[in-house]
C-alpha cells in the first residue's frame, strides 16, 4: 500500500516537474 502511495505520488510530481520545465524551456 505504501509504495504505491509513494509511486502515485512520485509520479504525480514528476508530471508537475515536466510541466514546469515545459513552460520554462
Amino acid at each position: 500500500m505504501t509504495i504505491i502511495l509513494n509511486t502515485y505520488l512520485t509520479s504525480k510530481w514528476f508530471n508537475i516537474d515536466n510541466q514546469i520545465v515545459n513552460h520554462h524551456p
